[in-house]
This record gives structure tokens, C-alpha cells and sequence, in this order.
């Protein structure tokens, strides 16, 4: 008997990294401005992320049927919840998702290719994740400043931590000194302007602005921190923690 739709495993993103750089933004967003519109948009992009393994396998030239067809609903959803976006709000949210759209095009191409791995795309991706929070901010009434500054440090958040698990990667897996010191390299430019930003757009503004910088160079100093082997389960785990903490207090910070 022919399948009407793939198996739900064959359609969820093997890297567990990326559901963290959907979920920031997306439920940020939902703190910083709760709306339905901003839901709706929420639940586009949760549709419009889990359509890209049959995207890829569909352009890819993967004849499946079943594949195609979960293309067709999931695509359906996206459009769906976009125009309940659209009804709910004005399209004043469109303006951050135009701007983002070369960063979602970068990262569906480098999808597509298989070519995620690099840092460069990576960040584009966490970029484009960004945009998400924007997006809902001016939804849910919020003004371009605002989604402008929460995009800006989700990305640099995001790109600061990527840097950081990547250096540690490489660190277990041997790699060699010169690609290990371009590593190290980002980790520094990426934490210091995280640091940077936070202090300017936020440190002074209140006691949450504080705390906030004060956790990205905590953040700093965590990934300047000597390394120590540790299994990739248990990283993945510390790391989704710290996101969890870096989420409320950004939260604070911004609202």
C-alpha cells in the first residue's frame, strides 16, 4: 500500500541545532508581542521549516509521491497561516521578511547543495531564523527600531554560540592548528561585538539591559574557557540550557 504521506521522521531536520535557532526567535517573539498574527506567522515558519527535507528531495529530482505531497500540505499551511497573519495585523510585517529574504534564499540554496556546514551560511541561517522575531514584533504593533535591535542581537546571539560549539568541534575532532585558530578567531569577533552591541543598544537602558550584558560576557568568557572533552549529547543539552536562560533575560532586556 502506497503511503498518502512520508513518515514524520523523514521530514524533521536531522541537525537538533537548528530547532534552537527557530525556537529563539519564535517564542521571543511571542513574549516581546504576543499576537495572533504573530502566532500565525509562528506557525508559517514551524510549517514552512519542517517542508524543507521534502523541498530538497522534490528539486533534488526524488521521484515521491508521498514526498511531493507533504510539499503541497505543508506549503498549503505556510500560505494559510500567512494570509491569518495578514488578516489579523497589516503588512507592515512583510518589511522585515523582505529584507530578510536574501538570507533565506542563501540558506535554502546552501540546504539544497548540502553545503550548511560552513559558518558563513550558518550565520545567514540564524539571520534569516531572525527575522522571525521581527517579523512578529511589527505584527503584534511593535515598531521597525525595536524589530531592527531584537533581529540584530538574535543574530549575533545565535552566530556568537555557532562560533563557539564549532571551535569546540573542531577541538575534539583534532582538526588542525590553523583551521583551529580561524575558529578561535571568529569566537572572539563574534562575542566581542555580541558584548558591543548589548552594551550599547541595552546596557544603560535599564537593570534588565545590565544583566543582559553582563550574561553575553559571561558568554564570553565561557567560550574563552579551556577545553575539556565532553560527549555531544550532553553539549547539545548545555547549550540548549544556556539558550533557555539567554532567552528570558533577553526577553527582560528587550521588552
Amino acid at each position: 500500500m502506497t503511503r498518502l504521506l512520508p513518515p514524520l521522521r523523514t521530514l524533521l531536520p536531522a541537525e537538533h541545532g537548528t530547532w534552537f535557532m527557530l525556537g529563539f526567535p519564535l517564542v521571543l517573539g511571542l513574549l516581546l508581542k504576543p499576537s495572533l498574527a504573530g502566532l500565525s506567522l509562528g506557525l508559517a515558519a514551524g510549517a514552512f521549516f519542517l517542508s524543507r527535507p521534502a523541498l530538497r528531495r522534490v528539486l533534488n529530482g526524488q521521484k515521491d509521491p508521498a514526498q511531493f505531497r507533504a510539499l503541497c500540505l505543508l506549503g498549503g499551511l505556510v500560505a494559510g497561516f500567512g494570509l491569518l497573519a495578514w488578516f489579523f495585523s497589516d503588512f507592515k510585517f512583510l518589511i522585515p521578511l523582505a529584507l530578510i529574504s536574501p538570507l533565506v534564499f542563501l540558506a535554502l540554496r546552501a540546504d539544497l547543495d548540502r553545503a550548511v556546514r560552513s559558518l558563513p551560511v550558518e550565520i545567514a541561517a540564524q539571520g534569516a531564523f531572525a527575522g522571525l522575531a521581527a517579523a512578529m514584533l511589527m505584527a503584534g504593533g511593535g515598531s521597525l527600531g525595536a524589530a531592527t535591535r531584537a533581529w540584530w542581537l538574535i543574530t549575533l546571539v545565535g552566530a556568537a554560540n555557532l562560533a563557539h560549539v564549532r571551535r569546540f568541534l573542531g577541538q575534539a575532532h583534532g582538526m588542525e592548528a590553523k583551521e583551529l585558530r580561524q575558529r578561535r578567531m571568529a569566537v572572539h569577533l563574534l562575542h566581542g561585538l555580541l558584548v558591543a552591541s548589548s552594551l550599547w543598544l541595552l546596557g544603560a537602558r535599564n537593570l534588565a539591559g545590565s544583566i543582559w550584558t553582563a550574561w553575553t560576557l559571561l558568554l564570553y568568557l565561557r567560550a574563552l574557557a579551556p577545553y575539556r572533552p565532553m560527549p555531544a549529547r550532553r553539549l547539545g543539552w548545555r547549550e540548549g540550557g544556556l539558550s533557555a536562560i539567554g532567552l528570558v533575560l533577553l526577553w527582560r532586556a528587550l521588552a
